[in-house]
């Protein structure tokens, strides 16, 4: 049965069951005169996406933007399919990521050169998307959505350089796509890790600091669920993101920069350590131990052999 969560007033939260695991990929339905969707998730997960959508007592033909994060796979790999079921529909997407959604070749080459030739079983068929249904949107741009709900789209680099940040009005809160990293809402577990190959140290703290300019009321996680401790998540998403620097920042004086994936990977693993066990979430254990945190590893490696001419 399809999970859904009403967060906020209008806006509820569909599990979208990402690789098959439940509490890990966040797709939100804002239910206003003008119906939204923010991420679409893979097209692997369309298929329940569209029966939460159904299930809220939305019709899937009255929704009128999908609005992605972001164009990671996980994100925005599934708007092709859905816009299927959604014929008024327009994919609203950061403007540097407009292009590939017209034309998905290369992102999806860049996913399989990432995680490797499984790309396409995880994460389905990315359908292209007729140009004239792709919306390019910039900093400071907003769509209204009804007498109480105006997005506010906000440039947030750092994770991915096509990251946008959503700001609601009805509520106060903040979609945060994967900016501010990854939160286990249920066992406050927070890891402000980035996967290849955009990831930006300076720039990610210079997103979370705007973000908490913003003074949001809540932020609404991409993975997975809703925090109405906002300010303080940003604080330790900082705080997390300068644990991993320091990290890396001794393995290179130590002359052990070989040995640096290693540690971040075991440092990220000992902070999972409370969901370890846990029969209900042992398939999102095993995948973050073993998939997710050491791709995000890389990532961070990534940074700094360009940063330091490693």
């Amino acid at each position: 049965m399809v999970g859904i969560d009403e967060v906020a007033e209008k806006i509820y939260l569909i599990d979208d069951q990402l690789h098959s695991m439940s509490k890990w990929g966040s797709v939100y339905l804002l239910d206003e005169e003008d119906k939204a969707l923010i991420d679409a998730g893979p097209a692997t997960s369309a298929g329940v996406v569209l029966d939460g959508i159904k299930k809220v007592g939305v019709r899937p033909e009255d929704i009128a933007y999908i609005i992605v994060t972001h164009i990671h796979l996980d994100h925005a790999g599934g708007a092709g399919v859905l816009l299927k079921d959604m014929p008024q529909a327009r994919v609203v997407v950061h403007y540097k990521g407009a292009q590939h959604l017209v034309n998905p070749v290369r992102l999806v080459n860049s996913a399989i050169e990432a995680q490797g030739k499984e790309v396409t079983a995880k994460y389905g068929e990315v359908l292209p998307i007729e140009g004239h249904r792709v919306q390019a949107v910039h900093e400071g741009e907003t769509i209204r959505l009804g007498g109480k709900q105006v997005l506010k789209f906000m440039d947030t680099p750092g994770h991915a350089s096509h990251e946008l940040c959503i700001y609601e009005t009805r509520n106060g809160g903040l979609f945060v796509g994967d900016a501010v990293g990854i939160y286990m809402v249920e066992n406050g577990i927070l890891l402000s890790i980035h996967p290849p190959p955009h990831f930006n140290l300076e720039l990610c703290l210079n997103t979370l600091e705007r973000l908490a300019k913003l003074a949001p009321t809540r932020l609404y996680y991409a993975h997975f669920g809703v925090s109405n401790e906002a300010q303080e998540n940003l604080q330790l998403a900082r705080e997390k993101l300068q644990v991993w620097d320091d990290i890396i920042s001794e393995a290179i004086r130590e002359n052990a920069f070989d040995d640096a994936s290693r540690r971040l990977v075991a440092q990220a693993g000992a902070e999972l350590e409370p969901i370890k066990g846990v029969e209900s979430l042992n398939p999102l254990y095993e995948y973050l131990t073993k998939i997710h945190i050491p791709l995000c590893a890389a990532g961070h490696i990534k940074y700094y052999q360009e940063k330091k001419h490693f």
